[in-house]
């Protein structure tokens, strides 16, 4: 079974393939070739799961002092924004191409630690290749997230 697993981002999403259970690769595509790349595995019978930034709390302005932590709350907010958009075009397009997909919460624990930690991930999945943040989330989406069955679709 093919599962595919994607952390949206505006720029460059991560992607994850894992084949039987195993991350087979990684990728950092923009969202055009995320979407050719989507279509290729549908054909294959992949199944998706993508992170379900609609469950991120929104990040509201606080009474902080100083214009700094302010201006950095608002970009927080904006970053979060694009985010949830992307994410939203995904789910689109997955409903439009009649893909197998499932939208699942972040994930906590061992699997968000992985996230950061590149040698805790290289220990959970025996991956040596290049990582980065963002792929490391999707292989953790796909490897634990689609057995939560998440709001699956089609």
């Amino acid at each position: 079974m093919i599962i595919i697993g994607i952390d949206p981002d505006l720029v460059k999403s991560g992607v994850a393939v894992v084949e039987d259970g195993r991350v087979v690769d990684l990728h950092s595509p923009d969202l055009f070739d995320l979407m050719e790349m989507a279509l290729e595995w549908r054909d294959l019978g992949a199944h998706f799961v993508i992170e379900d930034v609609e469950s991120m709390r929104p990040t509201f302005p606080r009474a902080l002092k100083g214009g700094s932590r302010e201006a950095q709350i608002a970009k927080i907010s904006q970053n979060v924004g694009q985010v949830k958009a992307i994410a939203r075009v995904l789910r689109a397009y997955m409903d439009r191409i009649g893909a197998d997909y499932t939208m699942c919460k972040p994930l906590g624990g061992t699997a968000k630690a992985a996230k950061r930690n590149a040698d805790l991930f290289r220990n959970l999945t025996g991956w040596t290749g290049r990582s980065n943040e963002d792929t490391r989330d999707a292989a953790m989406l796909a490897l634990y997230g689609w057995k939560k069955q998440c709001a699956r679709r089609n």
